[in-house]
């Protein structure tokens, strides 16, 4: 008498015992970067949304801020609380943004971060874009 119908009722029994994988899928480095890149494209495209009156230009201090790599985290928190303050806990840009803090480095600086004016979305979305492009350039050097 052979055993090996026994085993597969075995192996079914214990296939439908195992605990189902939830949860978000496994990123590899590679899948990762373009996830976050990805994230990077629909925040610009939903800043590019907004209606805004008018948009001042960057001058060379807040540019240099935006592109310090000890910075980024303190400057995305800035730009979390301004989009929740303004656009609210439920936009897509709030939600994105969120979703982009877990991947930056938390190293902190002496540095202010950048500030942008209050009610403001011109200088929100122009500042944001700035700062999204950096961690964008940032993200391809990894890559080459």
């Amino acid at each position: 008498m052979s055993s090996l119908p026994i085993l597969h009722r075995l192996l079914f029994l214990l296939a439908l015992q195992a605990p189902q994988a939830q949860g978000a899928t496994l990123k590899t480095p590679g899948t990762q970067q373009c996830y976050e890149l990805n994230l990077i494209r629909e925040i610009t495209n939903d800043l590019d949304k907004l209606p805004v009156a008018s948009e001042d230009s960057l001058n060379s201090n807040e540019k240099r801020k935006l592109m310090k790599t000890s910075l980024r985290r303190p400057n995305l928190e800035e730009f979390l609380t301004f989009a929740t303050n303004s656009l609210g806990e439920d936009s897509k840009i709030t939600k994105n943004l969120k979703e982009i803090q877990p991947i930056l480095p938390t190293a902190m600086s002496t540095e202010e971060p950048i500030l942008t004016e209050k009610d403001n979305l011109g200088d929100f979305r122009v500042k944001l874009k700035e700062y999204l492009s950096a961690i964008r350039d940032s993200l391809n050097c990894k890559n080459t």
